[in-house]
């Protein structure tokens, strides 16, 4: 039961992972104003939107720093711990 529940959380820390990693890169090729096609927009608007439950909350309480926003790096060390600490309450 236990081996279940700790792949389901690795799962659901590297998905998340991910999708903030490409929400963090397709944030730069906007900011490049380059001549993408549609569906990379698309593609954006669909990680922003899973990426926003994380974010989101985050934005509002963390600002910015010089402009930058700090709050995906932020948002991975706390998935990070806090899957890592999950994992080692299950394991035992």
């Amino acid at each position: 039961m236990n081996y279940a529940l700790i792949t389901v959380i690795k799962f659901f820390v590297e998905f998340f992972s991910l999708m903030i990693l490409i929400e963090v890169i397709g944030s730069w090729l906007l900011v490049m104003r380059l001549n993408l096609p549609a569906f990379v927009y698309d593609l954006l608007r669909v990680v922003q939107r899973i990426t926003g439950v994380i974010l989101d909350p985050l934005r509002r309480i963390v600002p910015s720093i010089g402009g930058l926003d700090i709050t995906p790096i932020i948002a991975l060390l706390g998935l990070q711990y806090l899957g890592n600490a999950l994992i080692r309450l299950l394991a035992g």
